[in-house]
């Protein structure tokens, strides 16, 4: 019976060390028993045995806390980018709005002409959203305006002579 508890207290003992490592000190929102049992289940499917089964479990056991500790980290780095992006796209979208809403009352604009800009008013709108410290990359929204075309925010209405000419529709997604 020893054997066994000496066997429990490591294995404890190993992952409270990897918990404090991986999640504590990275700041992650993961608790105890849930990295706990990633570990059990990662380890199950490596050895085909239990870790306090092991007799190798000392060795074995750091090295499946790192793999499941860096897979939570680069889940949680996704995630972050993921908000990130979205912040973003949201932050363009308000611009556009509100880009679209001067253009209108300037021009006398109506629908559809209210809804409608061009490839180079996405940069001009880029720019005062730089020079006003609401985005920290001067290609932010080039970057992010090719893929919302794609995901169906913009349609493509009209191709200009070059590129920045291009005539898109902004559509209510």
């Amino acid at each position: 019976m020893d054997e066994i508890d000496n066997k429990l207290s490591l294995y404890e003992e190993i992952i409270d060390i990897n918990y404090e490592y991986w999640i504590k000190d990275e700041e992650l929102d993961v608790e105890r028993e849930a990295f706990r049992l990633q570990v059990d289940i990662q380890y199950r499917l490596k050895y085909q045995v239990f870790p306090v089964g092991d007799i190798d479990m000392e060795i074995r056991m750091d090295e499946i806390c790192d793999e499941v500790g860096e897979e939570l980290l680069k889940q949680h780095a996704e995630q972050e980018e993921d908000q990130e992006l979205s912040q973003l796209k949201d932050n363009f979208m308000n611009s556009v709005e509100a880009f679209l809403e001067q253009k209108s009352m300037l021009y006398n604009q109506q629908y559809p002409q209210n809804r409608r800009l061009k490839r180079k008013d996405v940069k001009l709108i880029q720019r005062i959203d730089f020079m006003t410290n609401e985005i920290d990359d001067q290609t932010a929204y080039e970057d992010i305006f090719e893929d919302m075309v794609e995901e169906g925010y913009f349609r493509l209405v009209e191709s200009g002579g070059h590129t920045k000419h291009d005539i898109f529709h902004v559509t209510e997604v």
